[in-house]
């Protein structure tokens, strides 16, 4: 059995995000691309963080695999709402 010459890195990136510019999930992947500059055999986990406002929506799609599907929704009196 050989062994390596070098352990492999494996680096768990969770930031959050940048309040109306980029998300969580944005600024991983950004950091992701650095540290693959870096260490390019390193075993990255990208975790985006929320605390349930911007971005929240888009990093469970994203956690779980799913996809943002838009929708109108309407209130009360039959208006569309944002």
């Amino acid at each position: 059995m050989t062994r390596p010459t070098h352990p492999t890195h494996r680096i768990a990136i969770a930031p959050s995000g940048f309040k109306e510019s980029l998300s969580a999930a944005r600024v991983a992947e950004a950091i992701a691309v650095g540290v693959r500059r870096v260490i390019p055999d390193a075993d990255l986990d990208l975790i985006p963080l929320v605390d349930g406002g911007e971005g929240t929506a888009e990093a469970l799609a994203l956690a779980g695999g799913g996809r943002l599907v838009p929708v109108t929704a309407t209130g009360p009196v039959g208006e569309p709402v944002a």
